[in-house]
Formats: C-alpha cells, structure tokens, sequence
C-alpha cells in the first residue's frame, strides 16, 4: 500500500512540473508574440509621416548644407515641406532650391510660398511710369506665383511687435497680396503679431470688393496669440499653424492650454526653421523637428501620434493642393 501511495504521488508530482513547464512555455510564446507586435508598431510609428508648412530653406544657416538638412527631414518622417517665401529674392531663390530638388530626386518633397513678409513691406514698389523695364513688385510676384512648385502667396501680412516697416507700408503690401490671392485663387499663408484686429480689418475689406464676397483658403501660420484670436480665426473658416514653441516648458505653456479649445482639422504644423528653436544643445530648428512638434500636439490633445499626422497632413495637402501639383 505504502508503495502504491509513493508510486501515485510521483505520478502526481511529474504532472504537476510537466503542466508548470507547459505554461512557461506558452507565456514565453506569448511575449515573444507581445514583443514582435511591439517591433512592428516601433517602426509604423517612426514612418508616419508629416508636412512641415513653414521654413526658411535659403536662409543662410541652411545656405551650405540645405541638401542635408532636407534628406534629414524626409527620413525622420517630413516627406513634404513648404519654403516661405519673404521677399522677391527670398521667393526666387526658395523656387530656385525646390526645384533642384525635384530634377535631382525626382522627388515632390519641396514647395514654395511667394510673398512679402511685414518686415519688408518697406520694399514694395509699384511700375514705374517713366521706367518700364522697372518691374512692380506685384508684376514679380505674379511670374514667380507661375511656377508650378509656387502654392501660395505669402508671407504676408502684419507685424506690429517690430515694425521693421511702418504700419502704413504693411497694410498696404498687405493688402495688394490679399488682392493677388484672390485673383490667382491662391490660398494664403499669413503672419500677424500684435496687428489682429488690422489684419482681419483688410480681409473684410477686400472680401467685400470681390464678386461672390469670397476670400482664398488662409492659414496664419506661427501662432503666438491669444485664444480669443485663434478662435476667432477658426471661427472665420481658417487654419492655424503652430510651431515647435508648443514644445517649451514656460513659453508654450499658454498655447498648449488654447490647443484643447481648436479642432484638430483646422491645425497644422511648422517649424519655422531655423527660427523657432526648441532642442536642447541647439538654438536652431530644423524642419525635421516637426515630428516632435507632432508628437507634442498628440500629448496635448490626448490623441494618438498617428491621428495627429495623418489630420494635419492632409490638412496641409489638401489646403496647399499638393497632390494636385504637375511639374
């Protein structure tokens, strides 16, 4: 009996360490099931792609490297970006580098706006009545908006914290560029500082001269006011553009807090390089800081990374028209 008893208890013993191996066996296989679907979202995540709507390609940090700073971009997820154009020269050059790009790649990663900024408003002229060979800088724009990369007029629109020109030469330039816009049927990409009620003052005003009371798409890019004022714009139909400024501890604080009040659809996303620094260890952004920029928004909002590249991506697609765009 004794016998029977250890013989049965073994029996016992040996099942209980063959089902106790079995279970370790599946758990195993589980986390190694776990850990490969984790592999494959690591790399879904770092592929989703994003539109930077805003940097200075022909400004001189860029002037010697600009090559690689693009090939940056496009490899951490930036596979199209808008170059803004500030002035006459800045425009030319910013098509000049889109389209080197394009003829060396093959690639439609780069567009250009076309206008000028407020602070070099100063610089508008208008035709020359005894100088005919003296272009206006309207005439230049409209050849320069001709190119098939050009998108947009812009950047334009009112600066009041520097007034590097006078209020007068600002809402002018201001004004004509609004004009063009609506003549091309070209969307617009605006700057504004301290000058909100004077930059939807002209707006008004020119929509009221058109025919069917009609402006072109806008976005006012670079967003730093208050949310009165953003509200106001989306209110009116507009986008928003924000910058990796959303990223500083202190300085972004007030417009993360804004952000819960704008829908997503009417957001999009910048850096502004290389103004608008945000990293740690350098000063300038690069336009391949725009994931984090989106990955800020996604923390934020409490929405998933991939939902805030793929609304604001197509947001900007779809209002620069850049699946639209045959060169």
């Amino acid at each position: 009996m004794a016998i029977l008893i250890t013989i049965l208890l073994s029996f016992l013993l040996y099942m209980a360490t063959e089902s106790h191996q079995l279970n370790i066996r599946r758990n195993k296989q589980k986390l190694q099931s776990v850990s490969e679907l984790l592999d494959i979202a690591a790399p879904m995540e770092s592929k989703m792609s994003v539109v930077d709507i805003g940097i200075n390609l022909s400004h001189s940090t860029f002037r010697k490297h600009w090559k690689e700073v693009v090939k940056r971009a496009v490899d951490a997820g930036v596979d199209k970006i808008l170059l803004t154009g500030t002035s006459v020269k800045s425009s030319r050059q910013s098509l000049a580098l889109a389209q080197e790009w394009l003829e060396e790649t093959g690639s439609r990663n780069l567009f250009v706006t076309v206008g000028i900024h407020p602070h070099d408003a100063k610089t508008w002229t208008e035709e020359a009545s005894t100088n005919k060979s003296t272009k206006s800088t309207l005439t230049e724009l409209k050849e320069l908006l001709k190119h098939p990369l050009a998108v947009a007029v812009g950047e334009c629109g009112l600066d009041y914290n520097r007034n590097f020109s006078s209020p007068k030469d600002q809402i002018h330039a201001f004004r004509e560029q609004v004009k063009l816009a609506c003549e091309l049927q070209k969307p617009l990409f605006l700057h504004e500082r301290e000058a909100h009620a004077d930059l939807i003052r002209v707006l008004d005003e020119v929509r009221e001269e058109q025919h069917q009371g009609l402006l072109p798409p806008i976005v006012v890019h670079c967003f730093t006011g208050t949310q009165a004022e953003a509200l106001e714009y989306i209110q009116r139909g507009y986008y928003i553009g924000f910058t990796g400024t959303i990223c500083k501890k202190e300085r972004g604080a007030p417009l993360r807090e804004l952000l819960h009040q704008l829908p997503l659809n009417r957001l999009m996303i910048e850096t502004d390089a290389p103004f608008m620094g945000f990293k740690k260890g350098r000063r300038s952004s690069e336009p391949a800081d725009c994931v984090d920029v989106a990955k800020k928004l996604a923390e934020t909002l409490d929405v998933p990374f991939p939902t805030v590249c793929e609304t604001t991506s197509a947001n900007a697609v779809e209002f620069f028209g850049l699946n639209r765009i045959v060169s």
